[in-house]
């Protein structure tokens, strides 16, 4: 159900990036996306296509002109506070809880409410939804990424149908996939449109666009499946990220791990499919970029690899959470270089594909996130359902513990190739602690821990991580001042992080 609680906590420099989010039970009937590969191959596919706005197209506006596009301020926020039944009014006849021109598209991850209009698209990089298809005859893996800053699972009130959780129940039953194997995440591109609402809305139009562009691109890639080779390594990168903690120090993740298809040839090198590559830095060097829509470093990583090796790239996050970028847009390049040439990665001689996907109930304990979300200042819905969490490396001896009247239906999800890759995905930015500690424990040559995957829930540091002060508003307004992290007030709970590395592990040791 959609809370809507009558009075907004006052703290006017509040800027949300979560929410909360219901999402429905995972199916479990395995399905059969193409014929059986032969010994040694995989099937694979992938596709990719434009997010470019075409208005046109769905019967809609795109207000190009900047000053046209109403922009946050902090009178504007006040405003809000101070007025909540005519808050919740423009809520139900807009379709978005800022006073924003429903035509203009604004950028992610900057200032607050609708701050920086979209008003051009660059034209040599784009803007992209990618998807790669990787299956045994019997399973299949799916990895969808999209250049936005961040995509929700589900939404209260922009749609009732192209949310993550619905694409992928969807998708699954169209193309006889576990839905647990379909994995659709986001860059986090502060320059690229916000999908989320907490910097402004896009247009209805455009929702629909995108959610159409998703369900294209993975059934392109599905369709598209054929033998191939798959190889995986990891490049120590250390020069291209460093961590951000304002209150402590902490060790950054290093690798980039990549996964590459190509179909066999007669000296085993054919056509490249695919390059996947999965790294940790916040992608913001553009900045607003003057209002043209970028993709930022890692618009330039894939450019790169599909230039070098041919095929469709695909780049994820993985531990972004206290992770800034070195090197300016640029690194994007500089990393596609650490990759090496086709055929000279780790072969998998095993592409048995295997998935699995848990769903819970978390508190959500963040007073100023959980009573501004619940006015709809976020497209997410609350469960007016009690939960608790134990969670821990000692959950009997050492807890995280944490409850709540309010509570948010979280997932986390894992996939194995073999025994020689793994992967899994949380429902947010994740810290190196958690990538690292993942990568440790998964037994695989190669790991990818994904963060932005299938949901887009801020924040997500462990409880050691954390001061609770930062998180229950201080961190908006004096982060690193009064020795809290501005990261911590956007984190729905203490023990979130770790809920979600614990089942991580699990997952990853159902899948053995």
């Amino acid at each position: 159900m959609n809370l809507r609680h009558p009075i907004l906590v006052a703290i006017a420099t509040a800027a949300l990036t979560v929410s909360a989010v219901a999402l429905g039970p995972s199916l479990l009937t395995p399905g059969a996306a193409a014929p059986s590969a032969k010994p040694g191959l995989a099937l694979v596919g992938a596709a990719k296509a434009s997010i470019e706005p075409r208005p046109d197209d769905y019967g809609g506006t795109w207000e190009r002109d900047r000053d046209a596009c109403a922009r946050m301020d902090q009178s504007v926020l006040t405003e809000l506070v101070d007025n909540t039944e005519e808050h919740v009014d423009h809520l139900a006849t807009a379709g978005s809880p800022w006073p924003e021109n429903p035509n203009c598209i604004y950028m992610g991850g900057f200032g607050i409410g609708p701050a920086n209009p979209v008003t051009e698209w660059d034209s040599e990089l784009g803007l992209w939804v990618r998807s790669v298809a990787i299956g045994d005859g019997t399973d299949t893996l799916v990895l969808t990424v999209i250049d936005g800053e961040g995509y929700f699972a589900d939404y209260a009130n922009k749609c009732d149908d192209c949310g993550i959780a619905q694409l992928s129940e969807e998708l699954g039953i169209e193309l006889g996939i576990d839905p647990s194997g379909i994995v659709i995440a986001s860059t986090h591109a502060h320059s690229a449109p916000d999908f989320i609402g907490g910097w402004g809305f896009v247009p209805d139009w455009y929702m629909a666009q995108v959610a159409d562009t998703i369900r294209d691109t993975v059934r392109d890639a599905v369709e598209a499946m054929e033998p191939a080779v798959l190889e995986v390594g990891e490049e120590l990168a250390r020069p291209h990220n460093s961590e951000r903690r304002d209150t402590y120090r902490s060790a950054e993740e290093q690798q980039l791990a990549w996964l590459r298809a190509y179909t066999p040839g007669k000296k085993g090198r054919g056509r490249t499919i695919a390059t996947v590559g999965a790294f940790a830095a916040h992608p913001t060097t553009t900045g607003t970029n003057n209002g043209i829509a970028h993709p930022d470093w890692p618009g330039m990583f894939v450019n790169s690899v599909e230039d070098r090796f041919g095929g469709i790239g695909a780049l994820f996050m993985t531990g972004l959470g206290n992770m800034s970028s070195s090197g300016g847009t640029a690194m994007g390049q500089r990393l596609a270089q650490l990759i090496p040439q086709v055929g000279s990665g780790t072969r998998l001689a095993d592409t048995d594909v295997r998935t699995g996907r848990r769903s819970w109930l978390h508190p959500t304990t963040n007073v100023p996130l959980t009573s501004l979300g619940a006015a709809g200042l976020f497209d997410r819905q609350f469960a007016a359902t009690p939960s608790s969490v134990r969670t821990g490396k000692r959950p009997d001896t050492a807890p995280c513990l944490s409850a709540s009247p309010h509570s948010v239906e979280v997932s986390a999800s894992a996939a194995r190739i073999g025994d020689q890759f793994a992967l899994t995905t949380s429902p947010g930015e994740i810290f190196a602690n958690f990538s690292n500690t993942v990568k440790e424990k998964s037994t695989a040559l190669v790991t990818m821990p994904l963060g932005q995957a299938n949901d887009a829930l801020g924040y997500m540091p462990q409880q050691f991580e954390i001061n609770e002060a930062g998180q229950q508003g201080l961190g908006f307004v004096a982060g690193g001042v009064a020795v809290v992290n501005y990261e911590d007030a956007y984190s729905i709970d203490r023990c979130f992080g770790d809920a979600a590395l614990e089942e991580a592990i699990s997952l990853l040791d159902d899948l053995r």
